[in-house]
């Protein structure tokens, strides 16, 4: 068989929707599937057992249910692209995705004494190329796949201060990230000998996921599902709104959040936010 030819195999209906602009990290999920699945698996042939399979090893790779969750996504859209075009895939039916559960616990953070074991622990054992990168995502609040993907011609200068400007968003939508000094001191070690197209970050997805699984084991975490990559960005979001200097709306726009409720989650942490209703009551409370 010719696998580069045949229009049915997983690996063409990837390519066509990877040209069509896919999310480069649903991407790169989507074609580690692939390799999981077998490189020669026609988009007809996918059945439950497969996905059962997939499962099993991201499972047996310490990935945590909200992870995996992202790749039977990757996987859910190829199919869902098939099962639209019938004409050339002849796929009648997606198979039963058995999503994994997502706990609604409260939002994990990174506390400092974290962060510090952290930078110790990469240092110690010769990982400064993802030590430079979580710490990116920590002083940014990035998507994973925004930062991976981040070039150096995606770097301005305002007034002396260096930020990001993120093309291809989650949502589609162009923001501009301003970077901290720890953040802009990474990419300029990162970038000294490099063109302007060239990447700030020489990694990808899958070891950027598998380092990371290796220092929740050094730290004893294994069993804190939430303490995930993740959890950088949200604890982007935390400090901000716990320093009670910025508004909600200005960390709903540097997150790229698309609605204010997904900002409103870190509302509670922010210390001035019932402060007004406070003095309210104490002025009618005064009124004879």
């Amino acid at each position: 068989m010719d696998f580069q030819r045949n229009p049915k195999l997983l690996t063409e209906v990837l390519r066509k929707i990877s040209a069509k602009g896919w999310d480069k990290g649903q991407a790169v999920r989507a074609g580690k599937v692939i390799e999981i699945l077998g490189k020669g698996i026609l988009v007809t042939e996918v059945n439950e057992l497969h996905i059962e399979h997939l499962c099993t090893t991201l499972e047996s790779r310490g990935f945590a249910g909200s992870t995996i969750n992202r790749y039977l996504a990757s996987l859910s859209k190829m199919l869902s692209y098939a099962k639209q075009k019938h004409a050339i895939y002849h796929l009648d039916r997606i198979p039963h995705i058995e999503w994994h559960e997502e706990g609604k616990a409260r939002i994990r953070y990174m506390q400092p004494e974290e962060e510090e074991e952290m930078i110790q622990l990469l240092i110690k054992h010769d990982k400064a190329d993802y030590l430079n990168f979580y710490l990116f995502l920590l002083d940014t609040g990035m998507r994973l796949s925004e930062a991976l993907y981040l070039k150096l011609e995606n770097i301005g200068d305002m007034q002396g201060s260096k930020y990001a400007i993120l093309e291809h968003t989650k949502n589609g939508d162009t923001r501009s990230v301003p970077l901290t000094e720890r953040a802009t001191k990474i990419v300029a070690d990162n970038t000294k000998h490099s063109e302007r197209t060239d990447r700030i970050f020489n990694l990808n997805i899958w070891t950027v996921e598998k380092t990371w699984r290796w220092l929740r084991a050094m730290m004893k975490l294994e069993d804190d599902k939430q303490f995930v990559i993740h959890c950088l960005r949200h604890t982007t979001a935390s400090r901000l709104a716990q320093s009670g200097q910025v508004e909600m709306h200005l960390i709903q726009n540097w997150l790229g959040h698309r609605t204010n409720a997904m900002t409103m989650r870190y509302a509670h942490l922010k210390p001035s936010s019932l402060l007004g209703g406070v003095d309210v009551l104490n002025v009618l409370n005064k009124k004879p």
